[in-house]
């Protein structure tokens, strides 16, 4: 694979961080949720962030752009 830009790193940065701010906000509400089905909706939008998260890190860590710990649970 060629080297990334650094504005190709820079947006992959802030992607990532764009994921786990979202991940965090629907961590932090889905306690507070009383629908049972926007809770569902909730929980499956977790779990899709987690899974591209994820695959985020897989790609940094593949392609030796920074070495990446996993998603805290």
């Amino acid at each position: 694979m060629r080297q990334l830009t650094p504005t190709e790193i820079s947006s992959l940065r802030e992607f990532l961080t764009m994921e786990t701010t979202g991940l965090i906000t629907l961590k932090t509400s889905e306690p507070l949720i009383s629908d049972e089905l926007l809770k569902q909706a909730c929980r499956t939008g977790i779990a899709a962030a987690e899974g591209r998260i994820k695959a985020i890190q897989q790609f940094i860590q593949e392609n030796n752009i920074a070495d990446v710990q996993g998603v805290q649970q």
